[in-house]
């Protein structure tokens, strides 16, 4: 007679006790109450900033108009001559905030700074570098002030003057006038309407690592031309494209729902 052992699995079920889990936030800290800012000037153009403060935690530059950084320490580069305005902002564990500010002053141009690339080929090591339209100055050919495609992803080329649609007018009021950059004291710019004439001055930023160059006061030859979009144009911002000891062509995406690129063909004036 064959006999049947029954096992019977009873299932234990484990009731744990829960009660609602509570954040520990703990103390956020309290706001920073005071910063001063320290100057190490051992040398003038890599000045060290450091920022001194009760219950600090975060801390964010602005030295001069175009520069931005972090940290409690920072050594920025600073080649022209000038009074740079320095702010870094001090923010607490829990948020708040104070600034503080110090105005350093740098006595003189770093001479290096003239013989980097694009530095040199735009203002002749420094010293000065005249740009004219590239083209004849009579007859407006060829294109010098033109109209491209926006899409430089899938025509990488069509910056240039060869992919020109064209201009919108073939002698424009400024085909004699000069732009001159030069880094005397300064980042200096010059804008002639007609070569010779008295020159409006002004200044530019160059970004070197993105290709860009900034005009500020007043504007390169013809920035408002018919068919730009002036929306664009008025940040005084071009992609540099080219750029040699005798050549330089200035670009933009013009932004707007026709697709359309601006280019200007200068060449230096002898």
């Amino acid at each position: 007679m064959k006999k049947y052992i029954l096992i019977f699995i009873i299932p234990i079920i484990w009731f744990i006790g829960c009660k609602p889990q509570e954040d520990d936030l703990g103390d956020i800290g309290n706001p920073p109450t005071s910063a001063n800012i320290t100057v190490d000037a051992t040398d003038p153009h890599h000045p060290v900033f450091k920022v001194e403060s009760d219950n600090g935690f975060i801390y964010h530059w602005e030295i001069g108009p175009h520069i931005k950084m972090d940290g409690k320490t920072v050594t920025p580069f600073l080649p022209f001559q000038g009074n740079y305005n320095i702010v870094c902002h001090v923010y607490g564990a829990g948020g708040e905030g104070i600034s503080t500010s110090t105005t350093y002053n740098v006595a003189a141009n770093d001479p290096s700074i003239a013989n980097l690339p694009v530095w040199a080929e735009l203002t002749g090591h420094g010293t000065g570098r005249t740009w004219e339209y590239n083209t004849d100055h009579t007859t407006g050919s060829p294109d010098y002030c033109y109209q491209t495609g926006n899409d430089l992803d899938t025509y990488p080329d069509a910056w240039t003057p060869a992919w020109s649609w064209g201009q919108c007018v073939q002698i424009t009021p400024d085909i004699n006038g000069t732009m001159v950059f030069d880094l005397n004291g300064g980042l200096n710019y010059t804008y002639h309407h007609v070569a010779g004439d008295a020159g409006i001055q002004g200044t530019f930023i160059l970004d070197t690592d993105n290709m860009t160059i900034t005009i500020t006061n007043p504007y390169i030859l013809d920035y408002n031309i018919d068919c730009t979009n002036p929306a664009v144009t008025v940040n005084g911002t071009y992609r540099i494209m080219l750029l040699t000891d005798t050549e330089m062509v200035l670009w933009q995406d013009q932004q707007d729902a026709a697709g359309t690129g601006w280019g200007w063909s200068f060449r230096v004036k002898n």
